[in-house]
């Protein structure tokens, strides 16, 4: 997990992704491995949730794709310099605001959107210029498994390596120092996750779900609750 890291930031400070030309070919072909894999993709989730290939389009694969297609045409404002208003200092000074990349994101995906989930993050951070380590849900093991087989073919496999494991390889990421970390999933791994970023002082985003519980009354037909 180390090497993986330091490998990912050694990519980033070489400064290929500063270029907007080089995010564009990395969004682009992000768009292609999720429109000529769709199949794939698909059948990987029929075996992980049993999830229809409606489903797979409809809730994974069509916000991805609109993402992507946004970040691609609204890049070269994103980046662009935005003024900022002068003050008695700063009169006779150019003053504007400059985006620039923060640097090696962690991204930690969900089991049950494990595409949507973590791709759209992934998406950002390409069009922003940061590197990205990509940690799949192993409780989605042929999705985590496809991700890690076909990202290193359409991306940059220096900029965006995908690490594939469960708990202990989830916590010796975590204690490596990142610029981001983003993580989806239930709260009490969400609090570790800020507990870990805290020791390097990293900025988090945690997107927290929970329970969906339902109560079924005597009325109800069990068989058919329980499908």
């Amino acid at each position: 997990e180390k090497q993986v890291v330091d490998k990912a930031r050694e990519a980033f400070q070489s400064g290929k992704s500063r270029s907007l030309q080089y995010r564009k070919q990395q969004l682009r072909a992000l768009h292609r491995l999720i429109t000529e894999r769709q199949a794939d993709i698909a059948q990987a989730l029929k075996q992980d949730i049993n999830k229809s290939v409606y489903d797979t389009t409809l809730f994974e694969l069509i916000g991805l794709e609109n993402d992507i297609k946004l970040a691609e045409s609204n890049l070269a404002d994103w980046a662009a310099p935005q003024p900022a208003r002068k003050n008695l200092g700063t009169a006779i000074d150019d003053v504007y605001i400059k985006p620039e990349p923060l640097g090696v994101v962690l991204i930690i995906g969900a089991w049950n959107y494990p595409w949507a989930l973590t791709l759209q993050p992934l998406v950002g951070a390409i069009a922003a210029g940061n590197a990205a380590v990509v940690k799949p849900s192993e409780l989605s093991e042929h999705s985590a498994r496809l991700l890690k087989e076909l990202l290193p073919q359409y991306l940059d496999k220096e900029m965006y390596p995908v690490v594939k494991g469960g708990v202990p390889e989830t916590q010796e990421l975590l204690k490596q120092r990142f610029d981001h970390i983003f993580y989806t999933g239930n709260s009490t791994v969400g609090k570790l996750v800020m507990e870990a970023a805290a020791r390097h002082l990293t900025p988090v985003t945690l997107e927290l779900g929970g329970k969906s519980p339902c109560y079924i009354d005597r009325n109800c037909d069990i068989a058919v609750a329980c499908r």
